[in-house]
């Protein structure tokens, strides 16, 4: 497999000279070589919200109406190594990897099927068309829906054991079967 040879001349270069010091730290902030995004969790869930529309004519007398819009949407949890950076340290036994990773992202929410449909209805109101105008406006609407799941535990977990087993992978796959812990911390987004 051809796709991450910078990061294993790193952990080669690291292991090779892991036994002349106490701790190796490498600091790496370019991208994974062939890699520019590494997927980790996938998350699809129900969301479900209601939207008020209130016309007026003679800005006097009000008309109001109600569409519900129920969605099935799927959220992507990913590392960026084009745009971020990481870090990575060996202890001097080489059985303890320490990697501090890049912030999880989220990619633009898919949406796999939509509903809608108006529990009230105004005198004044077009809710078909209002409906269009709040399904063209989804992903955008959702894109806040997954930046607030990177706050969610199970989100972050789902994210540390898949990012593991690729670094143990990667480890077993070249031969470092002497690593038996990898710690795993992500850089917060923004910083």
């Amino acid at each position: 497999m051809r796709r991450l040879p910078g990061l294993i001349l790193i952990i080669q270069l690291l292991i090779t000279t892991g036994c002349s010091q106490k701790l190796i730290h490498v600091s790496y902030p370019e991208k994974f070589e062939g890699l520019t995004q590494l997927v980790l969790a996938s998350e699809t869930k129900n969301v479900s919200f209601v939207e008020d529309v209130t016309k007026r004519i003679l800005g006097i007398f009000p008309s109001s109406a109600s569409v519900q819009v129920n969605s099935n949407v799927t959220f992507d949890f990913y590392l960026d190594f084009e745009t971020d950076g990481y870090e990575i340290s060996f202890t001097e036994d080489q059985k303890t990897m320490n990697f501090l990773a890049p912030p999880i992202r989220v990619k633009k929410p898919v949406i796999n099927s939509s509903t809608v449909s108006y529990p009230d209805k105004g005198m004044l109101v077009n809710e078909e068309k209002e409906a269009v105008k709040i399904l063209e406006n989804l992903t955008e609407r959702f894109q806040l829906e997954g930046q607030s799941a990177l706050q969610e535990a199970h989100v972050i977990d789902k994210c540390k054991e898949k990012l593991e087993e690729y670094l143990r992978g990667l480890c077993s796959q070249f031969g470092y079967a002497q690593v038996e812990i990898i710690e795993i911390s992500f850089y917060r987004a923004g910083l």
